[in-house]
């Protein structure tokens, strides 16, 4: 089952000095995480952009689908998997 939040809350990230994603943080909680997939989406340019970097991730408690939003240089989590 997944669950699919609307609000898609912000989370921190934590990089690796590559750049890779090794951490996220969200609701008082660090979780080390693995990316298992990445993309990148970039639509709607005739309104208000949108450019997303998408990073499935597991962590030792769940399964995660969150993004980098490259406009406003947020990270936000938007799906969680049971």
């Amino acid at each position: 089952m997944t669950r699919l939040l609307r609000a898609h809350p912000r989370i921190g990230a934590e990089l690796d000095a590559d750049g890779r994603l090794v951490a996220i943080s969200w609701a008082d909680r660090r979780e080390p995480v693995e990316v298992c997939n990445r993309w990148r989406v970039e639509e709607q340019w005739w309104r208000d952009p949108i450019a997303r970097d998408y990073y499935k991730v597991g962590g030792r408690r769940w399964l995660a689908l969150v993004y980098r939003d490259r406009i406003a240089g947020t990270w936000h989590l938007e799906r969680l998997y049971d």
